[in-house]
């Protein structure tokens, strides 16, 4: 009876120690598992959902083609060059260079200038937290700059002398300052890895010139970003 007994608690032991193993096992064999879908989600969106990469800073190439209608007769095309720096999740700063050229009956007009200012993006913050979005420099924000703070002009109108060999274009360029704060409002997106859009409105005050200005931004080009 005793060695019965002896034999029953044994066999309980061995099965209880089985369970255990095999217990501990699953749970390593789960642990592996979660860890390989956490790896595969994480590249899944590194590499397809541009919305959840980080950046530090962008490059930023971009175009405007820009015609207010058939009862206009000019036609505006802009050429947009950036560098954005990321300060913290909701900040950054940037630098712009643009080349804008317009062109009406009788006159061109390229003007070549330099801008500088920042960039918040309302709700990046709150959208990191949750997993929304990356450490990025996409999505809603505000904007200040100063505008054309340097920028190279040059104007070329058609001469005017009813006499077809006398006629001459007269031609200036020179270089200005400006002092014109602008704020707006604005989105942008990255497409894919190597293009982006980026739409605004915003408002600007000449105040050299005592001048006030609106402008309406659409810009779409290409864009390279470097992570630390």
């Amino acid at each position: 009876m005793k060695k019965s007994i002896l034999l029953i608690v044994l066999l309980a032991a061995w099965l209880n120690g089985m369970r255990c193993y095999s217990q501990s096992d699953t749970v390593l064999l789960e642990t592996e598992f979660s860890k390989d879908q956490d790896f595969l989600y994480r590249n899944k969106y590194r590499y397809l959902d541009v919305r959840l990469s980080d950046e530090d800073r962008l490059l930023k190439i971009g175009i405007q083609p820009f015609k207010p209608g058939d009862n206009f007769n000019f036609m505006i095309f802009a050429l947009h060059g950036g560098l954005e720096q990321k300060v913290n999740t909701s900040f950054s700063v940037l630098s712009e260079i643009n080349s804008v050229m317009t062109w009406s009956e009788g006159q061109a007009f390229h003007q070549q200038g330099l801008s500088i200012g920042s960039r918040y993006y309302f709700t990046k913050k709150k959208d990191v937290q949750l997993g929304r979005s990356g450490n990025n420099c996409q999505g809603f924000y505000g904007l200040f700059k100063m505008s054309d703070l340097l920028s190279l002009m040059t104007l070329r109108l058609k001469g005017t002398d009813p006499d077809p060999s006398l006629k001459e274009s007269q031609f200036s360029r020179n270089i200005d300052f400006a002092l014109t704060p602008e704020i707006g409002i604005g989105f942008q997106q990255r497409l894919d890895y190597h293009l982006y859009f980026d739409a605004g409105i915003s408002c600007s005050y000449n105040i050299l010139e005592n001048e006030p200005g609106f402008q309406i931004s659409f810009l779409f080009g290409g864009i390279f970003s470097y992570t630390k």
